[in-house]
């Protein structure tokens, strides 16, 4: 650092000039100064939520897939329990929904957890709760004990796509904060976003999504936020998703994206 160098050299100088010794810095006898080390470059920042959606859903297409993981907790009736998870992403590059195959536990601490896989490809969803086989959703009935769990893996299969929650009503979305961090010492932006939830009503042209989000909004719910960490190539390194169950419980948990580009393969499953 030149400057604080000058400074150094200065000192040494007005005290001991007579002789020239006693004062000592880096290099002064014969090694390398290491150089200062800088500060890591702010990344580029998107404040117009449509070319960050853009961006991002391209980035994702071209690499394929990630492997992922979740953790969180499910808060009901004042209890807390831990959620975790494991599983794989797949996008689709003609632009349809991802497909997920996930592995969620769920459990009081000091528990054996719960456990449900769950694949969801297109419309379809099928799972398999604890050691029982496979079967799709809305097809097979599972036993009310099952229920509960089965339900949590849906919602949180459902909300693993990172852009998931915005990506459906661009002119509805608005990017509320951008700030910089770091995700595993990585520079990322934390974006976010707020979805309106009267505009994405007034714009969506699916009737039963539609009068999804007019129930929420007579039940008092008019935005619904998301969050998102981007890195400098427009990956997403970590979402964070929160909902409120139709049991009343609260979900929130962070999913954690560890490997876009891996060759995911994600196929419906052998019944059994």
């Amino acid at each position: 650092m030149p400057g604080r160098r000058a400074v150094t050299l200065l000192l040494c100088g007005a005290v001991l000039v007579p002789g020239l010794t006693g004062c000592a810095w880096p290099g002064s006898f014969g090694d390398t100064p290491a150089p200062p080390a800088a500060a890591p470059a702010a990344l580029p920042k998107y404040y117009d939520p449509a070319p960050l959606i853009t961006d991002v859903r391209a980035r994702t297409r071209l690499d394929g897939g990630s492997t992922l993981s979740v953790a969180g907790t499910l808060t009901h009736d004042g209890t807390t329990v831990p959620v975790t998870g494991d599983g794989a992403l797949r996008v689709d590059r003609a632009g349809d929904a991802p497909a997920v195959r996930l592995l969620l536990r769920s459990g009081p601490s000091g528990t054996v957890a719960q456990s449900t896989e769950i694949i969801r490809i297109g419309g379809r969803t099928w799972l398999r709760p604890g050691d029982g086989g496979w079967g799709e959703a809305g097809r097979v009935p599972l036993p009310p004990e099952r229920m509960t769990h089965a339900t949590l893996a849906a919602n949180v299969a459902a909300g693993v796509d990172p852009l998931g929650a915005v990506a459906r009503y661009p002119d509805a979305v608005l990017v509320a904060d951008a700030a910089d961090d770091a995700v595993d010492g990585i520079p990322t932006v934390h974006y976010t976003l707020v979805v309106d939830l009267v505009r994405a009503a007034a714009t969506e042209t699916d009737p039963a999504r539609r009068t999804a989000l007019q129930a929420q909004q007579r039940a008092g719910l008019t935005r619904l936020s998301a969050e998102i960490w981007v890195d400098a190539e427009r990956r997403p390194l970590r979402s964070r998703v929160r909902q409120q169950l139709p049991d009343g419980a609260a979900l929130d948990v962070l999913v954690r994206y560890d490997g876009w580009g891996a060759p995911i393969t994600i196929e419906p499953p052998v019944r059994g």
